[in-house]
């Protein structure tokens, strides 16, 4: 059973670093989070695009219309068109170039395309993969040799990643690791190509460092990853530049706390931000000492800060199924440009090998070498494509809250999709001396009061839940005599996701309760279940087929909280004998027996739903009255500039698809907890 504490991408780059609930607790902001160890000298303004300068310095680029620099993405789609023999790209695909907040790059069918038709086959070798691995292969050490302080700093970083310590072998800390070393690489050689075309060394004597060797080779996609955000407005068209307008990476801290209040995205996005922040300090003193003779401090970590949005939002890894052993993630360009639907994609993708190369790849791996350019990215209509639509993958099943985070954006319901929330396993403050409900009453005795936001008081019971419902499934295995331990959250031949088939705990930010405020006035966290059900446009989700969902989802989720309610009434039980407010330990057994529905002294169904349905009534009247406060405070604190006002519509729209995606999950449980209470 596996406790969530962030997804995917995210909980890896947020376990570099550990330390979110210390800056939390001591209210530090994201912007003070770079902390610059020294100033260099200032020189012209960095926020010339790389596709200009390129224009300026490189001979190879074309014009196109009325003499106008092709866009980036352009460029890099025609060099992949003319200049890799061993690459295929359909004449009957081409690329669309919209602004940011309108979609961005995509890619359309400019005919009729049949079904299971090969559109893209990129060769490794040849479009310019930016992986970790590849870059940091250094057989002849040059990276020793050379005085590159960040190509040192990072191979040491992905050194230790592939040499764990004994207490650091988690999954998440080694991809965390992994982004990270990407990131800055990216960062690096797109702050070294800027340098080489504005002072390009050409001394045939002295060979150009692997940076350099890098930058030069991965040009074009090193030009088609956006630097830095650019601020202007093209006048014409009154649109804006910003290449990541709607990450949270770029949101202010005022945007986070305000509009994605009681949010799982809140938490999400304070993790990361807080994350890629420390790692920002950690990195300073390298990239400063190799950068900081040409480019402002600003300009240099604004470079890393851009570099870990554009990892985050397009680097892929397993779901290409390129990775023999799980290993590593990687940039590909072309591939990136392909946009996202989860319901109805209308490509796939896969990564090809023939056998030799197979056989080469393995071998090549157990000795060591680098084998993640072997082989092609092989893109194929799933059915017939219609001239004009644009082609779609889908980047793999995550709920809203982990889109946004890692692409900033959130889908849409067109005709059916799974979702989640999350809902609280325990009240905020819980009264251990009312004989029933779970609502406190604040004018109590404090003596009685339970807070249950603080970890030291709920840590214990999140544990105990966890051993309560692994030893319900393996009674339930027992008594079903089943060959192999059955999880009783597993939905076999259905199409939910993985993650809501097994019980994962996330840990949401809130606000301290009132009569606590005062002494603890630092922003808390609650454990909350992840519980999914499958949401349907056009009101249906009402329907006969919706509530079968929406009760199962109900059902599958009762043994935590029987387990929950058990612990809380053992609580009640404790304080009683003791007439004062107790620590005593739950017994994990007693609730194990709820869990299970094997407690013959009481039906603790009745219990877990009235919790469950608290819980989902609390994050409801969280939810509701932080979009109010979110809509006052948007009319009461407007921005000036077009693009700020832009940015700033954008970001409120997001977050409001991000509430609401959680409250149609959350109203949609109501109604199947209150359909099976009155039965």
């Amino acid at each position: 059973m596996k406790r969530l504490e962030s997804g995917a991408i995210l909980s890896a780059v947020f376990s570099i670093v550990g330390a979110i609930r210390v800056c939390d607790a001591f209210h530090i902001h994201f912007d003070s989070l770079i902390k610059i160890p020294s100033k260099p000298r200032q020189r012209s303004s960095f926020l010339l695009s790389l596709s200009k300068a390129s224009t300026t310095n490189d001979k190879k680029v074309e014009n196109g219309k009325d003499g106008v620099p092709y866009h980036p993405h352009s460029k890099l789609w025609n060099d992949a068109v003319r200049n890799s023999p061993k690459t295929f790209i359909s004449p009957s695909i081409q690329l669309l170039i919209r602004d940011p907040s309108d979609g961005g790059t995509g890619i359309v069918a400019t005919e009729d395309v049949p079904a299971d038709t090969v559109l893209m086959c990129l060769n490794l070798q040849e479009v310019g993969v930016i992986d970790a691995s590849l870059l940091l292969c250094d057989p002849d050490g040059r990276i020793d040799k050379e005085n590159d302080t960040v190509m040192k700093m990072l191979r040491e970083m992905w050194k230790k990643e592939h040499t764990p310590s004994p207490n650091s072998t988690t999954e998440n800390t080694q991809e965390g690791k992994r982004l990270a070393v990407l990131a800055g690489l990216i960062a690096h050689l797109q702050l070294t190509r800027y340098k080489d075309m504005v002072n390009p060394t050409n001394d045939n004597r002295n060979p150009v460092s692997l940076a350099v060797e890098h930058s030069r080779r991965l040009g074009s996609f090193l030009d088609a990853m956006p630097l830095l955000p650019q601020h202007e407005v093209v006048e014409a068209s009154h649109q804006s530049r910003h290449p990541f307008p709607t990450h949270f990476l770029y949101w202010t801290d005022d945007e986070v706390q305000v509009l994605l209040q009681g949010t799982v995205a809140q938490t999400k996005a304070r993790e990361i931000r807080a994350g890629t922040g420390l790692v920002l300090r950690g990195w300073s003193e390298s990239f400063l000492k190799g950068h900081s003779a040409e480019f402002t401090q600003k300009e240099i970590l604004s470079s890393i800060f851009s570099a870990f949005t554009c990892v985050l939002s397009r680097s892929f890894g397993d779901s290409a199924g390129r990775d023999l052993d799980g290993n590593g993630r990687m940039l590909v360009p072309l591939i990136d440009m392909l946009n996202h639907d989860g319901e109805d994609p209308n490509v796939s993708w896969k990564w090809h090998v023939t056998e030799e190369e197979e056989m080469e790849l393995r071998k090549s791996n157990q000795d060591g070498k680098n084998w993640m350019t072997k082989g092609d990215i092989v893109v194929t209509s799933i059915g017939e494509i219609k001239k004009g639509d644009e082609l779609f993958k889908c980047y793999g099943w995550r709920p809203a809250w982990d889109i946004a985070t890692s692409y900033g954006f959130v889908p849409r319901v067109k005709k059916e999709q799974w979702e989640c929330t999350a809902i609280p396993l325990f009240p905020a403050v819980f009264d251990v001396g009312s004989p029933a409900g779970y609502v406190a009453s604040f004018d109590k005795n404090d003596d009685s009061l339970l807070d249950l936001l603080l970890e030291t008081n709920y840590g214990p019971l999140v544990k105990a839940v966890n051993a309560a419902v692994e030893a319900s499934n393996e009674i339930k295995a027992r008594l079903n005599k089943f060959g192999n331990q059955q999880n009783i959250f597993s939905f076999v031949g259905s199409d939910r996701p993985d993650l809501l088939c097994r019980m994962e705990i996330v840990s949401i930010f809130r606000s301290p309760p009132a009569h606590t405020a005062s002494d603890f006035p630092f922003t808390r966290r609650q454990p909350c279940l992840i519980v999914g059900t499958k949401l349907q446009s056009n009101d249906s989700n009402t329907s006969a087929s919706g509530m079968n969902y929406h009760k199962d989802s109900v059902d599958n989720a009762l043994p935590a909280f029987r387990a929950a309610a058990s612990a809380l009434q053992q609580l009640r039980d404790n304080a009683s004998q003791s007439g004062r407010k107790t620590h005593s330990p739950v017994q994990a057994s007693k609730m194990a027996k709820a869990a299970a529905s094997l407690d013959s002294s009481k039906d603790w169904d009745e219990p877990a739903l009235e919790l469950m349905e608290w819980g989902i009534q609390d994050r409801i009247e969280t939810l509701v009255a932080a979009s109010n406060a979110a809509n006052a405070w948007l009319s009461s604190n407007p921005v000036e500039g077009l693009n700020e006002k832009l940015h700033r519509q954008l970001r409120a729209d997001m977050a409001s698809d991000v509430t609401n995606s959680e409250l149609n999950v959350l109203l949609s449980l109501r109604r199947a907890i209150l359909l099976k209470r009155n039965k």
